[in-house]
């Protein structure tokens, strides 16, 4: 069976910056060419059983790019990442903790925000073909507020994508907390293999918050080059050769490679990358001698009365892909972000977020770092204000301290603690218009704001 046998696992570059024209006839052509890569089955298709043939045709055509299209195999992928990926577990605590609903019938017609068909209702969004939702639920003091499931079923599994970054920015700050790290202190000081590389120098928390002042960031220029540093790193990630030389390469000893920008210092700018999210998973699992499966079952996830498992998708080695291959419920993400407002106690059997491990996630960013990277003008557009700034791996924080962080091919996670408001969706939305854009996280600040200010 194929394995990503081509370029990066998160091409969010390309959401933005590829035309018609260019996903017709350009870089991605030989990607959409293959069955399966293109759109043509609605999102409510996931929400049966796949024939056989199906089944087959997509474990067969399996790879990297062919998955981040978000064409029709991607809809099976999505839920099923599992057949394609050695899995490891994390599993919650025993006793289960029903949610309460409470659901509010006028939020999918209050909820309203821009999109490129016009202003639109939540309601309106959510089933909106040109979108591909599908799962979207909002929490407000605990209770389930709003749920639909337009593309999938209330016990189906999905990936995550990269919102799973806030599982090692929260770990991360978890081990500070109890005192066996320091963010201040260089990467090297616990990945010791990066020593006497380019890594030399830059602290734990500038990895933390994407700022290395290395050359490993997630670009379309980069993303497309089958010899860029990303794509070989990605490549080696799932056991597929340098894609250039056909050498079998380890994903740490490419990051060793990685160059210095010249004139830019750790700290100095934004620039997204999941290969720095990885090293900080190296760490965390070399300070607690076990695999990331065990550390977030252990500081997490046995605590949280989730009803499933945690799936986490592996390397050849072993090495969780906590960048992005996680898969659970809809509910049980929304448990995730429910562990960072007051009302924790309704889906944890004791608190994992003490005040203080929050502050440092709200509070660890650089605004002036954050405005002059990439992201920043996108998320500013797609939530009409800005952002203060990136922290901790999530993307955006706000004044009043809200958190929120994407995944590619359209998911989201957004938590407010100061209105106990959490909103999680899941979408398969690929890159060929009239696909791509991905407006959910605008309508659930808005949400938030609906819910808590009134």
């Amino acid at each position: 069976m194929k394995r990503f046998l081509t370029t990066a696992t998160c091409a969010i570059a390309l959401m933005t910056t590829v035309s018609t024209s260019q996903a017709q006839d350009g870089p991605l052509d030989k990607y959409l060419s293959v069955p399966g890569a293109k759109t043509t089955l609605p999102v409510e298709t996931a929400k049966k059983p796949w024939s056989l043939d199906f089944s087959r045709d997509a474990q067969a055509a399996f790879e990297n790019f062919h998955y981040q299209m978000g064409g029709d195999h991607a809809l099976y992928y999505n839920q099923n990442l599992s057949e394609s990926l050695h899995t490891s577990y994390s599993s919650p605590h025993p006793d289960f903790m029903p949610l309460e609903r409470a659901i509010d019938e006028s939020l999918g017609e209050a909820v309203r925000w821009t999109t490129k068909e016009g202003e639109m209702s939540l309601a309106e969004y959510s089933v909106h073909p040109n979108h591909r939702v599908q799962g979207v639920m909002m929490i407000h003091k605990g209770k389930v507020v709003y749920e639909e499931y337009p593309g999938m079923n209330p016990m189906d599994r999905h990936v995550w994508m990269s919102p799973g970054k806030a599982t090692v920015g929260l770990v991360m700050a978890l081990l500070e907390e109890e005192g066996k790290l320091d963010l201040s202190r260089e990467v090297v000081d616990y990945v010791p293999d990066l020593k006497g590389t380019n890594w030399d120098g830059v602290p734990l928390l500038d990895a933390l918050n994407m700022a290395t002042g290395l050359a490993l960031e997630e670009t379309l220029p980069s993303l497309i080059d089958p010899s860029s540093i990303i794509v070989r790193f990605f490549s080696a990630e799932f056991g597929a050769p340098n894609p250039v030389t056909g050498e079998q390469e380890n994903w740490l000893d490419i990051l060793k490679t990685a160059e210095k920008i010249e004139g830019e210092a750790p700290g100095d700018v934004f620039r997204y990358s999941s290969a720095v999210t990885q090293v900080s998973v190296l760490a965390a699992e070399m300070l607690d001698d076990m695999t990331w499966a065990d550390v977030f079952q252990e500081r997490v996830w046995s605590k949280v009365g989730a009803r499933q498992d945690m799936m986490h998708h592996l390397m050849p080695d072993g090495t969780a892909v906590a960048h992005g291959l996680i898969s659970t419920t809809l509910e049980d993400f929304a448990r995730f972000g429910m562990i960072f407002t007051p009302s924790w106690d309704k889906t944890a059997h004791e608190r994992i977020v003490s005040d203080e491990v929050l502050k440092r996630l709200q509070n660890s960013g650089d605004r002036e770092a954050f405005r002059k990277g990439a992201k920043f003008a996108g998320l500013t557009d797609e939530f009409g204000e800005e952002p203060k700034y990136n922290s901790m791996q999530w993307d955006a924080v706000f004044e009043d301290g809200a958190l929120y962080k994407h995944g590619n091919v359209g998911q989201g996670i957004y938590v407010d603690p100061e209105r106990d408001f959490v909103g999680v969706y899941y979408s398969t939305n690929g890159y060929v218009p009239p696909y791509g854009e991905d407006r959910m996280m605008g309508f659930l600040r808005q949400a938030a704001k609906h819910l808590g200010d009134n």
